[in-house]
């Protein structure tokens, strides 16, 4: 017995060094189990609207977890998400130029990142409680400036909007199916920047320091405040990017457009393994996690099961990673 508790110490002690382990063995236990019990679950159709579908998502999520490593939260994301497509919406309306609009877009919702960083740092509030707050007077914007109704684009077609996430004609032909699009391309890069920039260089040190031990970060000459602002803002630039991919396809938005997003996004990290309390974590983990519910969502679906059953699962799993992250934690 002595044999077994010690092999058990060795494997939960090489576990503790992978963020993504739980993550990755959920998600290889749920592909697998959806590929035996969900119909059509292996076909291209459902393989593609996961990674299309979650690749939206999944460009938030890299935002979330690099702030939640740095010790902190944003509740407002789904909130932002809305503003971009609606300033988005208005702008080319109006008649602006495609590019005007996006930049806008990506303005405002970087914006608003600026002020949930300022109000943390300079007031101390804690995120959770500044981005409750911030949510709801985010989505109180939205419906300022839709006036509680549907913004729809209804001009010339834009082919930059095809660029940003049309048909992704070469596996689309390739498989036979109209299920991927280019907003895949964009996320993979997005995720091999982000995290390059939070594993391979200074600033990520800082994220990490800031998240993790924030009064030694301050006592090596790291400015914390500065380096949790501009997760913050950079938060807010992947959701507008995000925003920017959807509005692409559907070129319209309503006043709950992103509703809820915060949850799965924040439900995504912690899954991934990015720690609640900051300091560790990666950005392969958080993404695994995004897919992973989506992969979640689209296997019940296909077995016909009723949407409660998802967000039921949702819990469970986030309970069950917490635990296994905190038992593996013990191992450092």
């Amino acid at each position: 017995m002595s044999v077994i508790a010690d092999k058990i110490a060795v494997v939960r002690y090489r576990l503790s060094y992978i963020p993504e382990a739980v993550a990755l063995i959920s998600f290889l236990a749920l592909f697998v189990f959806f590929s035996f019990a969900a119909p059509n679950f292996l076909t291209p159709l459902s393989i593609g609207n996961i990674l299309t579908f979650g690749s939206i998502v999944a460009t938030v999520t890299i935002g979330v977890a690099i702030l939640m490593i740095a010790g902190e939260f944003d509740l407002s994301v789904g909130s932002n998400f809305a503003v971009t497509s609606y300033v988005i919406a208005l702008s080319l309306i109006a008649g602006l130029p495609v590019l005007i609009a996006i930049l806008l877009g990506i303005l405002a919702s970087t914006t608003l990142g600026l002020i949930n960083g300022l109000i943390v740092t300079k007031t101390r509030i804690p995120s959770f409680i500044c981005t409750l707050g911030t949510m709801l007077a985010y989505r109180g914007i939205v419906r300022v400036i839709g006036k509680g109704s549907f913004a729809t684009y209804k001009g010339e077609p834009i082919p930059l909007f095809k660029v940003i996430n049309g048909d992704f004609n070469l596996l689309n032909q390739f498989f036979d199916v109209q299920a991927f699009r280019t907003s895949m391309v964009w996320f993979i890069l997005l995720a091999i920047i982000c995290s390059l920039i939070l594993m391979r260089t200074r600033f990520g040190n800082w994220i990490f320091a800031s998240g993790g031990a924030a009064g030694a970060a301050l006592a090596q000459g790291v400015n914390v405040n500065r380096v949790k602002i501009l997760c913050f803002m950079l938060t807010g630039f992947m959701v507008s990017l995000a925003s920017t991919m959807q509005f692409s396809h559907r070129l319209s938005v309503d006043p709950l457009r992103g509703d809820g997003m915060e949850l799965i996004v924040v439900a995504s990290c912690v899954i991934g393994g990015v720690r609640l309390s900051g300091g560790y974590g990666t950005v392969f983990g958080a993404i695994l996690g995004t897919f992973l519910l989506q992969m979640l969502d689209q296997g019940l679906v296909l077995m016909q099961i009723p949407i409660q059953v998802f967000q039921a699962c949702v819990g469970l799993i986030i309970i069950i990673s917490v635990m296994l992250n905190t038992y593996l934690g013990k191992g450092d």
